[in-house]
């Protein structure tokens, strides 16, 4: 309930960015792109739990967003990157104060090394321990 919950939040978050959300394994995300801007995210990895009929669960959660960049300059390819970093960064601010979301942990945006397509896409990786109330 809790993983269904936060794969939910994060897929509303980033719909209210603008961002066609996509939960799939990072092995599918060439062939899910349906149209720019992109988020995705692979299902959360279950990190640890404390207590029994109420606690805490920690997932291991890695999104991340996608732009078509294919002509853009360099100059404009940086503005993009900041933009969507700032978008990215507001999304976990916005997932802290959510219900049921006690912190979001360890967050880390980079931009990513590998592409997800042949298009010239821009994408920026997070990853974070988001941790859960149940």
């Amino acid at each position: 309930m809790n993983r269904a919950f936060l794969c939910s939040a994060i897929e509303g978050l980033a719909s209210q960015y603008g961002y066609h959300f996509q939960l799939n394994d990072e092995a599918y995300y060439p062939t899910t792109v349906c149209r720019y801007p992109a988020a995705f995210m692979a299902q959360p990895e279950f990190a640890s739990m404390e207590g029994r009929k109420h606690g805490r669960i920690t997932y291991k959660v890695a999104l991340r967003f996608a732009q078509q960049g294919a002509k853009l300059a360099p100059a404009e390819r940086n503005a993009l990157l900041d933009s969507m970093e700032k978008e990215i960064l507001n999304l976990f601010v916005a997932l802290s104060t959510t219900e049921k979301i006690a912190v979001v942990d360890n967050l880390s945006i980079s931009p990513s090394p590998e592409a997800i397509d042949s298009h010239g896409a821009i994408t920026l990786e997070a990853k974070a321990y988001v941790t859960t109330i149940f």
